[in-house]
């Protein structure tokens, strides 16, 4: 029984190692003949090999393209990054220019105001005409330029520096143009409460000093000048004021006192009427009464006097 079976296992393996095919190749010039025998275990050992083969290339197609899809990611994640990050450089600058437009703005019309108080410096002074324009200070001002978006943040540093200079020179010529300003219309204000003009229009019939009564033989000194013009003519204030008196005083008749400045004083007397009333401001050249004969006199004329610190002094020296 034994060795049935042993033969019928000895036969199964001669068929097996007889089974499959050969290939033979034969040359066709001479040489040697080859033959390639093909088993089913060859077979299968070769399909197995192959699809080895093509799973392993399959697992490396799919992990090249996991790795180039992340690395891809990974890319676009940094793309992402230098675009956001430019954006809010880009935010940040648009801000800064905003703010800078709205300050230039106001810089405009403080220039504005320069061109205002230089024209009333220089027609103070008559001077002669002259603009001050934002381009007039500009000018004098290096320029920002803006070259690329890469270096945004220090254009525009830069650009509020040169604003902040621009600032500065108009701050310089505010102080420059207030202060002289300042001084003009302090020279005016000196000018104007200055007696220097004529109070009337006419001649002079007695003049300040010594002199012979006219209503004796004996001396008197005469502390103004009589200026004879046309009855009712108008008398003009010699200076801008404060009246401190007007009305009847004695001898003078209808009597105006006007004090201007630094213990200034002029007095007019013998008006016909008197236009002014006493606390009243006025400015030189108003008329502030008529030329008469009231008091003690001779005629119609004006007595003018020009006291400081109420002495009287000679009219004659404010006079041009």
């Amino acid at each position: 029984m034994d060795l049935y079976k042993h033969k019928k296992e000895l036969r199964k393996k001669v068929l097996r190692r007889r089974s499959g095919f050969s290939i033979v190749i034969v040359p066709h010039y001479g040489g040697k003949t080859r033959r390639i025998e093909i088993t089913p275990s060859k077979v299968y050992l070769s399909v197995l090999v192959i699809v080895l083969a093509v799973s392993f290339v399959t697992a490396m197609g799919f992990s090249y393209r996991n790795l180039e899809n992340q690395v891809a990611r990974f890319k676009g994640m940094q793309l992402d990054a230098i675009v956001n990050a430019q954006s809010k450089e880009l935010q940040i600058a648009q801000n800064e220019l905003s703010k800078t437009k709205a300050e230039l703005d106001s810089l405009k019309q403080y220039v504005v105001y320069l061109s205002t108080l230089e024209k009333q410096v220089r027609d103070s002074l008559k001077l002669g005409d002259s603009k001050v324009s934002l381009e007039y200070v500009l000018e004098r001002t290096p320029k920002a330029k803006l070259q690329s978006t890469e270096k945004l943040p220090e254009n525009v540093a830069q650009l509020l520096s040169e604003q902040n200079n621009v600032t500065l020179l108009a701050e310089d010529r505010a102080k420059m143009l207030n202060t002289l300003k300042g001084a003009s219309d302090e020279y005016h204000k000196l000018l104007a409460e200055t007696p220097d003009i004529w109070p009337l229009h006419g001649y002079i019939s007695s003049s300040f000093g010594w002199r012979r009564s006219p209503f004796g033989s004996s001396w008197e000194f005469h502390k103004g000048i009589d200026i004879c013009a046309y009855y009712g003519a108008p008398i003009r204030a010699a200076a801008d004021g404060k009246v401190e008196y007007a009305g009847w005083n004695g001898g003078y008749g209808n009597f105006v006192k006007i004090y201007h400045r630094d213990g200034i004083e002029t007095c007019y007397g013998h008006m016909s009427k008197i236009a002014v009333k006493p606390g009243e401001y006025v400015k030189k050249g108003q008329v502030i009464g008529y030329e008469g004969c009231t008091g003690l006199c001779t005629g119609a004329h004006l007595h003018y006097e020009v006291r400081v610190n109420g002495v009287a002094v000679n009219p004659i020296n404010y006079l041009p």
